[in-house]
């Protein structure tokens, strides 16, 4: 079908059909394709106009109401992963040059994101947050009001508690910079524990660069000190990749012509801490969706490698939309198909449609890996190198998730509570894990203090003598009491070899499992918590 509009009634006509959608049909999937497959079109070609923001400035009101409907209905019912294809079009309608009802009605549209899309708004803050800054030095009295909304809304999406008391405060350092030095001091008193990501770098590195700007040594030291303890929670380094090229020569200028000592220290460590993140964001650079290299992917796998008009706009579409579930890591084939389906079968059947986006996500994915780290130690024996996925019932608890393990490392799991921790161990001990060497190959233990009620009797001696493992490699008591004297138990010490199990406290229990373990000769030992019940003598 082709539909083509001219003349102001059909403008007018084009844009009251688009802003009745979200009130009566809303939910009927033919129009909704239909008019999407219009979007897509005109969208190639007309920029802008698609929104209807020119006609903000019609002289007809009617013409102006529909447009502001039409906007808004495209803003809150198209995909909240698409929305990256419309903020550049936003972004377009915002130089001073433009009339000030197209910018205010532009700056709406961005701040009606907070409730359709809030994810994707806070991942695209990094773009957005430079660009609605400018307008809210403007002159228009509408065009400013409309900014500082924006704003607001944008402060609403980051997500980061340790400063969500602070956005009133950072809102003000942007329009009033007199009081950038009071803000700083009261930013420096925050203690950072949640990690840090883009939308709140986003808000707070403009903050942080009036401060290294300043003339008080002071602020310039709170904010190197913000800066490096804000850095060392990303735990994502490409999260930092848009604002080091703004902090780091900000921080090496400082860091050079400050002349207290202490202060220029200070900058100094936060130099280096930021050098040390760009390192890491670079090499992560590649997690990032891009949108060239998925065109490309999508046109092979859809054997649509001249597709032109209609199609290409679609194709197109997908890959804002592929981009913007890889940098949220929405990688699910559930996922994908959710929201990339429904368009691309305007010019695709069904079953071509399926299997290309799942061959699309699985590429994608690939795209993501982590280059491995080039190992110090290149004669390290490497015992484990696989990807693998972990769930426990229906909870996804690890997904293509990359582990590499060389023999004499040591390897720490931190998590929250209840994250897998213990079961992702409890799965590699058991052969569970995809991927990972046959137990008859990588000799893999997990310690837990696991003593049976039935055992309990049993002296300390006889209950690891009993144990499966340690029966089939005949080992004799004599190796035993060797072994479990290492870890403290001598016939002249507070646990005795021939004691029953019954009468260790909980550490000495721990004690045992550890000696039980050492004498498997594991390649691989993996420990739960172990000094949960261990004195600090012990420990040291």
């Amino acid at each position: 079908m082709i539909v083509r509009f001219r003349g102001g009634c059909s403008n007018f006509l084009f844009l009251s059909f688009v802003g009745t959608w979200k009130k009566e049909e809303k939910e009927e999937p033919s129009l909704i394709s239909i008019l999407l497959h219009l979007v897509y079109i005109i969208y190639s070609s007309c920029k802008y106009k698609i929104l209807g923001l020119e006609q903000s400035v019609s002289k007809n009101k009617d013409v102006q109401v529909a447009c502001k409907e039409t906007a808004f209905a495209i803003c809150d019912n198209m995909t909240p992963f698409a929305i990256k294809t419309l903020i550049p079009t936003l972004f377009s309608c915002l130089p001073v040059e433009k009339k000030w009802q197209i910018r205010e009605l532009s700056l709406q549209c961005l701040e009606r994101f907070k409730t359709s899309a809030p994810r994707q708004l806070a991942d695209s803050l990094p773009l957005i947050v430079p660009e609605v800054t400018a307008c809210m030095w403007d002159t228009k009295k509408q065009v400013k009001k409309a900014s500082t909304d924006t704003m607001k809304s944008a402060l609403d999406v980051i997500g980061n508690r340790d400063i969500e008391h602070m956005t009133g405060k950072i809102l003000t350092a942007i329009t009033k910079p007199k009081e950038v030095p009071e803000i700083m001091h009261k930013m420096a008193g925050v203690t950072f524990v949640q990690s840090v990501e883009s939308p709140a770098l986003a808000m707070v590195v403009p903050l942080l660069l009036r401060g290294l700007r300043e003339k008080s040594t002071a602020t310039k030291r709170q904010a190197a000190v913000i800066i490096d303890n804000m850095s060392k929670l990303v735990d994502n380094p490409v999260d930092a990749a848009p604002f080091l090229p703004l902090l780091l020569p900000a921080l090496e200028t400082n860091a050079e012509s400050i002349a207290d000592p202490e202060a220029r220290a200070v900058t100094e460590t936060a130099v280096a801490q930021l050098k040390r993140l760009k390192v890491l964001s670079d090499k992560h650079l590649s997690l990032r969706g891009d949108i060239s290299k998925l065109e490309d992917i999508f046109k092979e796998k859809f054997g649509a490698k001249d597709a032109e008009g209609g199609k290409l706009a679609v194709i197109k579409f997908g890959c804002t939309v592929g981009t913007t579930l890889m940098d949220l890591k929405f990688m699910e084939d559930l996922q994908w198909a959710k929201n990339l389906s429904r368009y691309c079968e305007m010019y695709f059947d069904k079953a071509t449609c399926d299997k290309a986006i799942e061959e699309i996500r699985i590429e994608a994915e690939k795209m993501m890996e982590i280059p491995d780290d080039d190992d110090e130690e290149d004669d390290a024996e490497e015992l484990c190198n696989c990807t693998f996925t972990l769930a426990y019932g229906t909870k996804i608890l690890l997904h293509n998730t990359k582990m590499k393990l060389l023999r004499g490392r040591n390897y720490g799991l931190l998590g929250g509570n209840d994250c897998g921790k213990t079961t992702l161990m409890r799965s590699i001990a058991n052969n569970q894990v995809e991927g990972f060497p046959d137990t008859g190959q990588v000799k893999t233990v997990f310690v837990e203090a696991d003593i049976q009620g039935e055992q309990s009797h049993l002296s300390c001696v006889d209950y690891v003598a009993i144990d499966e493992s340690i029966a089939k490699m005949n080992i004799d008591k004599t190796k035993i009491r060797e072994v479990l004297a290492t870890v403290g138990f001598t016939n002249d010490g507070k646990a005795k070899p021939e004691h029953a199990v019954s009468t260790l406290s909980g550490g000495w229990r721990m004690k045992l499992a550890l000696a039980r373990a050492m004498l498997q000769d594991a390649d691989i030992l993996l420990l739960d918590e172990p000094t949960n019940h261990l004195g600090e003598y012990f420990l040291v």
